[in-house]
């Protein structure tokens, strides 16, 4: 099933019509990303975000990472469920600061997840500005998907990080699509700095 999203974003827009099979649904991603592999994910893996697979589809429960030919994340389709351990896991998962802080290519970035507290992969993380990861729009959107989570709701997030650099893990702005209830569907944009 083609589908064609962010046409008001992009023009003209991102077909998704390449697809990754699950156990429980298939997750299609965009046709301009090729994936040689398919690598699917334990809680107890423990990839290196700096260094993660070039053209891979990263699977962890019905969330799919794919990375581009830099082996940056480029897209990714995931549920949004709530994680009452985060805190934990987190602390068991200390790799994902490899692309944050001291370590980041660009000045105030963090190493910023896309939700552990949301039932994402702990090693799963990019270079997010500080401002993003910690107040600003990215922030805001997690805790909004985690009260819906807990209100019982289902939410899924695509998200295009656009630009992608070759050296790091830093995209200067990204499109998401947050999808509720598979009913209620909006489309932002987030740039990857201190202004939203």
């Amino acid at each position: 099933m083609e589908e064609i999203i962010f046409e008001d974003i992009m023009s003209p827009g991102v077909v998704l019509s390449n697809y990754i099979e699950l156990p429980e649904c298939k997750k299609y991603y965009p046709d301009y990303l090729k994936t040689e592999q398919i690598i699917n994910l334990s809680l107890n893996d423990k990839l290196d975000p700096s260094n993660l697979p070039r053209n891979a589809a990263l699977v962890y429960k019905t969330n799919l990472y794919i990375t581009d030919d830099n082996g940056n994340i480029a897209y990714f389709d995931c549920d949004m469920r709530h994680t009452a351990d985060a805190g934990k896991i987190r602390s068991q998962h200390k790799e994902y600061k490899s692309v944050g802080g001291k370590d980041a290519l660009h000045p105030d970035m963090d190493a910023g997840h896309f939700g552990i507290s949301l039932g994402q992969h702990p090693s799963i993380a990019m270079e997010q500005h500080k401002h993003t990861n910690r107040y600003g729009a990215w922030r805001k959107f997690e805790i909004g998907w985690n009260k819906l989570s807990e209100e019982g709701h289902e939410v899924n997030v695509k998200a295009v990080f656009v630009e992608s650099d070759e050296d790091g893990t830093y995209s200067p702005f990204w499109c998401i699509r947050e999808i509720i209830d598979k009913e209620e569907v909006n489309e932002y944009v987030i740039t990857n700095d201190d202004l939203q």
